[in-house]
């Protein structure tokens, strides 16, 4: 059963389900959006930090991946894997956009998420 992040209860106290491609996206953005880390439950949860640093670190999108599908198997998501992190062109100085595309079976999904620059 895929839940809709955040959760939500219906009425009736029940959880909302979603599409299992919409959960597994949103799952990325809140990962994007999460340090490295920061969770206790799942230490490898979280990029924001790597993909922070991302102009200043050419590896940052291959250790983001390589973080997120570590997150992924610790939380039991084992069909899915991040198949790669594309740094995209961005006109904003202020914030980097990146795309991320995961892979289960034959199946694909893309989302984007936007990290902000960190002032060095």
């Amino acid at each position: 059963m895929f839940l809709s992040f955040p959760l939500r209860v219906e009425e009736g106290g029940f959880l909302r389900r979603s599409e299992r491609s919409a959960a597994i996206l949103f799952l990325m953005q809140l990962m994007a959006r999460t340090p490295g880390g920061s969770w206790k439950a799942c230490p490898s949860f979280g990029v924001r930090d790597l993909l922070e640093d991302a102009r200043f670190r050419a590896d940052a999108p291959r250790l983001a991946q390589e973080r997120a599908n570590a997150a992924l198997q610790e939380l039991g998501f084992v069909d899915f894997m991040v198949e790669e992190i594309v740094r995209e062109v961005s006109e904003r100085r202020d914030y980097d956009v990146y795309t991320v595309t995961l892979v289960s079976g034959n199946e694909r999904y893309t989302t984007t998420v936007r990290s902000e620059i960190a002032e060095q």
